[in-house]
Order: structure tokens, then C-alpha cells, then sequence
């Protein structure tokens, strides 16, 4: 007979709404602040994380994410010298002039502006008359705050090269290390230089200027030691513990021995999906708490060994284990949930208990994924335009053959917890993460809660039986018009 057999279901994300509270003024859509604190020393302007999959992760894919906001974590697949040199690249990435930005002529209409955003991702884009003469800039937000229609022209809502809101420099020839005094020393956004005409020669955000942030996967395994080292030494801001059940021996001697050499790295450890698993890291010595199993979209876990769980009911099961550790210890360790995202609304149910959110399949769609680009025939291509599908494969698939994520002694024992595929291509991560970013801003907005740490506090959750997410998860009665 089993120790204990549990009778109540286990829940996924989807089957959770998130139920309004009261709104004040000051907590509109704009007023969302989404930065994750991981450590006191530690932070993220955006809780969202790459997974450590070799399908996902590489340089492209861990810039693309730490431009904006986010944390990429370079896979344990690479080789030590090929995880240090991404994160040396990545650490020495400088703020650079936009040399030849897009731009809209003084005609242009709202509608252009808007296709533009939806394909670039910019919220911001100059405005220039047939000479290149600098006329005002269209701004989304300002855009979004007026009352102007898709017909008018953009000059409509831009804003002037007179407002004050524009830094702008008449200097072609500044140098980068102006430009980051100038955008610092004026506390703006972004810097237009023109030159003598007024013509618009280049842009220079304050965005760059910050250091991007940049993690690195490790497993028990023996070699453990020289990567740390090495992306130490790099300038790695984050270590993963990435193993497929860290609930183990292993583990706890890797941490003991890990914080007993005073790394100045926070470690991550995981993945765990009971209370038991949560109380054994925090235990020995976890920053922080990485929680899934077999609820990503190209593991097989559950199918080939019955192991596994539901990613809600694992996340609120160590909810309560974090929230009673911080009532009783006055320590908080934040929890990282990994796998079973598919959707804006996840990431938001998800946020309502987790302090970050780690996605493999959510980034693989993406054109900076690390995966081949495949045409409408499955071949690979490097034309943008042909890209329809992304390969994608699981760490624990014939192709990764991750022995060490996944606890295998040598490759007698392996077999297959991962399959291999194909995901849709949705384009480039911009754009597309700047969408889900702002439906994040608009459920945090209905809950009145201005950041993640009083969403977690104040946000109210609802299971929906089978019937009813049938009326309000999905669009019912209708045959939805395709564009």
C-alpha cells in the first residue's frame, strides 16, 4: 500500500481566475511597477526568466530578454567555456547609437504607427519630413492617454522637439560615454542627436546604459566547481541548480558546500514540487526556490516514470511553505515557477504566489530562441520572412540527452523524458513580450495593485469548475473572425 494516497485533483494555472478589488486613481495600467526583488541585493525590472534549454537560451535569446528587464539562463548543455564566454559577451555589451532608426514621415497615420509598434516593439519613433528634419517624436503612451482615432495623422499626437519631455543633443559626433553621462546626469529615457539642419542622425536610450543581467545552469555533477568558477569570474549574476528532482543527497551537499565557499552568487535551486522538497532547500541553504515537474510542454516525466504534478497545486503547496518560513524566521526566499505557462493569464495566476516565472516553450517561439528556424517545408532558413515553425526539443529528449539534469548515471541508464518537435514562429520577443507585459499591468490595475510583492499579498484566485472556464476562459457562441 502506497505511504499516502491523494484523492483531491491537482490544478493548472488555467483553471484559476483572478477575481477584481478596488482600484484607486493612482493605479492605472501605467502605474504598474513589475520588478521582482529575487535577493536583497538582486533584482529584475520584469519577473520573467528563459529556461535552461539549449532550444531556447543562447547569447541572442539572453540579451534579447536582459534588454528588457529580464534573466536568461544559459543552459548546462553548453560547455563551461561556452557559458562563460556568452555571459563575458553579454557582461560587456555596451550601450551603442541607433544609427539608422525607423522612422515616419509627417503624413504618416496613427494606423502606420501602430503596425510599426506591432512589428518592432518601439514605443517610441521619430517623426521626419522628406529632408530627414527632425519634426517631434509619436510615443505610444502619450498616444494611448489622448482621444485621437486610428485616421489622424501622427503629427497629431506626437509631441514637439520643443517639449521638454525630448533631450535632444546637436552634436553628430558625441561619443557613447557622453551619451550615458548626458542621459544620466538629464534623467531622460532616451537622447536624439540632429545636427546642424535639425536632421536626425541617431538615438541613444537609457535602457542600455544598465548592466544586463545574465544566469548560468549547474548540476551536482562533479564539474560543478570549475563553472561556477569560471562564470563567477565572468560576471554572472545567477547560479541555477537545474536538476530534474532536487529533492536528493546530492543537492544538499552541493549547497552546503557552495555557501560554505562564500560564493558571491545567489543560488537557485530545483526543481521541487512538495512542501517536504520546499523545507529540505530552504534548509540547506537555498536563495531561492525553483518549483515543476513534468508540467512543461515537451517533458514526458509523468508519461514514462508516473512523476510529476500539477504546477498550481505545486505552487500553492510551496507558497505556504515560503509565506510560514517568513512568519518564522523573518527570512523570505522567493519561489521560481517553471513550466506549465502558456499564456498571459498563466503568467498571472502564476504571479498571484510565484515571484518569477521561468517558460521554455512561451520563448522558443521567438526569432532570438537559440533553436533552427524552419520554412513552410520544415527546412532550416535564415530568411526572416519564410520563418513559420521553431524546432524545439526537452533537455531530456534523444537530441539533448541531459543525463546530468535528469539523474542518470551514464548513457546504459537514459531514456527518453523529452520529446522533439516543432512550435509556431510568432516573430521577434520585443514586440511580442511587450503585449503580455502590459496584460500583466492590466490584471495587477483590476486587483488595485500597484507591484508584484502587493499582488501576491492581495490578489484573490477563484477555482472555475469545468463548466464554467468553458464560459469565461474561452470565447463561446461565435465564429471568430480571423485577420
Amino acid at each position: 500500500m502506497a505511504k499516502k494516497i491523494i484523492f483531491e485533483q491537482g490544478r493548472t494555472f488555467g483553471e484559476f481566475s483572478l477575481l477584481t478589488n478596488y482600484t484607486p486613481a493612482d493605479c492605472k495600467i501605467t502605474d504598474i511597477n513589475l520588478e521582482t526583488k529575487l535577493t536583497e541585493k538582486f533584482s529584475l525590472h520584469i519577473p520573467l526568466l528563459s529556461a535552461a534549454m539549449t532550444s531556447v537560451t543562447g547569447f541572442d535569446m539572453a540579451l534579447a530578454l536582459g534588454k528588457e528587464g529580464g534573466l536568461g539562463i544559459l543552459p548546462v548543455r553548453l560547455s563551461t567555456a561556452e557559458q562563460s564566454e556568452i555571459v563575458r559577451k553579454i557582461k560587456k555589451y555596451e550601450m551603442n547609437f541607433v544609427e539608422e532608426p525607423i522612422t515616419l514621415r509627417e503624413n504618416a497615420t496613427i494606423d502606420e504607427a501602430l503596425r510599426l509598434i506591432e512589428q518592432h516593439g518601439h514605443s517610441k519613433i521619430p517623426i521626419v519630413d522628406r529632408n530627414n528634419t527632425f519634426l517631434g517624436v509619436f510615443i505610444y503612451q502619450h498616444y494611448l492617454e489622448s482621444d485621437l482615432g486610428v485616421e489622424n495623422i501622427v503629427t497629431a499626437a506626437a509631441i514637439s522637439p520643443n517639449d521638454k519631455k525630448i533631450l535632444i543633443c546637436r552634436n553628430p559626433e558625441i561619443s557613447v560615454s557622453e551619451a550615458k553621462k548626458t542621459l544620466r546626469k538629464e534623467c531622460k529615457k532616451y537622447l536624439i542627436v540632429l545636427d546642424e539642419q535639425s536632421r536626425l542622425i541617431k538615438l541613444a536610450f537609457e535602457k542600455d546604459v544598465e548592466k544586463i543581467k545574465v544566469g548560468a545552469a549547474i548540476t551536482t555533477y562533479e564539474d560543478w566547481e570549475g563553472r561556477v568558477e569560471e562564470n563567477t569570474a565572468a560576471g554572472v549574476d545567477l547560479f541555477v541548480l537545474d536538476t530534474s528532482d532536487a529533492y536528493s543527497e546530492f543537492v544538499a551537499q552541493l549547497l552546503q558546500k557552495y555557501k560554505s565557499k562564500n560564493i558571491p552568487i545567489p543560488i537557485c535551486a530545483g526543481n521541487i514540487i512538495t512542501a517536504d522538497g520546499a523545507e529540505f532547500l530552504i534548509e540547506h541553504g537555498a536563495d531561492m526556490l525553483k518549483v515543476g515537474m513534468s508540467s512543461g510542454s515537451i517533458c514526458s516525466t509523468q508519461r514514462v516514470k508516473a512523476t510529476g504534478r500539477a504546477p498550481m497545486t505545486a505552487l500553492i503547496e510551496i507558497g505556504m511553505i515560503r509565506d510560514d518560513y517568513f512568519r518564522r524566521k523573518g527570512k523570505y526566499i522567493p519561489i521560481i515557477m517553471d513550466g506549465g505557462i502558456k499564456s498571459s493569464a498563466d503568467m498571472i495566476i502564476a504571479l498571484s504566489i510565484a515571484d518569477a516565472i521561468m517558460m521554455g516553450g512561451y520563448f522558443n517561439r521567438f526569432y532570438e530562441a537559440a533553436a533552427e528556424k524552419l520554412d513552410a517545408n520544415g527546412k532550416e532558413t535564415l530568411n526572416e520572412n519564410k520563418m513559420v515553425r521553431v524546432a524545439t526539443w526537452g533537455e531530456g529528449s534523444l537530441r539533448a540527452r541531459n543525463l546530468d539534469r535528469y539523474g542518470h548515471a551514464n548513457k546504459n541508464t537514459f531514456f527518453e523524458e523529452g520529446v522533439e518537435g516543432s512550435v509556431s514562429y510568432f516573430g521577434r520577443l520585443k514586440p511580442n513580450l511587450k503585449k503580455d507585459l502590459m496584460k500583466i499591468r492590466a490584471a495587477l490595475s483590476n486587483s488595485g495593485s500597484k507591484t508584484l510583492q502587493s499582488f501576491r499579498k492581495n490578489a484573490i484566485i477563484e477555482l472555475n469548475s469545468l463548466h464554467s472556464s468553458d464560459i469565461t476562459a474561452k470565447t463561446h457562441s461565435i465564429i471568430e473572425k480571423a485577420y
